[in-house]
């Protein structure tokens, strides 16, 4: 049994890394049934994209990874608006489903997986809600400071302007990941205290940014790994398969097609499933790190609380 030990002062941040990676081991039936309500949800997202969005949604997906002519975008942007908004309305409520589940396991709220639409399915939402509100205005606020800096340093120096051109990219990430992991709390604190504070989280993990960004770094990095290898050896099956077949199965099964259409079904389906999968594990690889420094730093003297068995 994974037991988060309350009482030790400290943060271990490799013992909070791999807690993750225990709690899959431990509690692989928790984790394959999250992986298939996200399937369902990552499922109807995609059938919502090809049904309601159809040549207009691609067409703005392709101008979005452009974006050098905004009124153009804009065009495009209205037709897409009703497939976009059905596809982050899906996505929202699987998010919400799914992470309060994981969320009541971890803190040890319930020992057993449930799913139900209930007030911690809406305050995660409303916490998902406001982590992307709060992640495009710090964007908005970096940027255009860079580039008014840019443009005033560029009347002095180009040289200047140029610096200020480039390191805008890095500036954004440091600054909207530092913002995120001091709030990353918040969704832990929507659900074993039944509301939802930005401060809360704010203040405990004030100070701790680093030991919590390493764990979550550690924790990732080794996930990606592992997905990485496992998607290597799927993919070698793939062309083995396909050459065996002699080519009735495609030897791109793996690639998800851009331009998604009926034709391509199988493909979509193929990728939705990897995708959930990844998603069943990697939810407890990020949660272990976060209720670790919840319970070290925001709860110090509670009592311990194990993860279920």
């Amino acid at each position: 049994m994974s037991e988060f030990n309350l009482n030790e002062p400290n943060f271990s941040l490799t013992d909070a890394a791999f807690e993750g990676f225990r709690f899959t081991r431990e509690r692989l039936g928790a984790v394959a049934a999250w992986a298939l309500v996200s399937l369902v949800f990552n499922l109807l997202s995609a059938f919502a994209a090809l049904i309601l969005g159809g040549q207009a949604l691609r067409s703005f997906q392709a101008m979005a990874n452009k974006v050098d002519d905004l009124s153009a975008l804009f065009g495009l942007l209205v037709p897409a608006l009703p497939a976009l908004a059905a596809i982050a309305i899906i996505t929202l409520a699987g998010m919400g489903l799914v992470y309060s589940s994981a969320l009541r396991i971890f803190v040890g709220r319930e020992d057993h997986v449930t799913f139900r639409i209930g007030d911690d399915e809406r305050r995660v939402a409303m916490t998902i809600v406001a982590f992307s509100l709060i992640y495009f205005a710090v964007t908005a606020v970096v940027v255009f400071g860079l580039g008014v800096a840019a443009s005033i340093s560029d009347g002095f120096s180009t040289w200047l302007g140029s610096f200020f051109a480039w390191v805008t990219p890095l500036a954004l990430f440091a600054a909207t990941t530092f913002v995120i992991v001091r709030l990353s709390l918040t969704p832990i604190i929507a659900v074993d205290r039944k509301r939802i504070s930005l401060k809360e989280s704010w203040n405990s993990t004030r100070g701790h940014f680093w030991p919590l960004m390493g764990s979550l770094i550690l924790s990732v990095g080794l996930f990606l790994i592992t997905a990485f290898l496992a998607l290597m050896i799927v993919s070698a099956l793939n062309h083995a398969i396909s050459l065996g077949t002699g080519g009735v199965v495609p030897r791109d099964l793996l690639v998800r097609p851009d331009n998604a259409d009926g034709s391509s079904l199988p493909t979509l389906i193929l990728s939705e499933i990897i995708a959930s999968i990844s998603n069943g594990v990697l939810l407890p690889v990020v949660l272990g790190p976060l209720v670790r420094a919840y319970q070290a730093y925001d709860a110090p003297d509670a009592p311990v609380t194990p993860v279920p068995a």
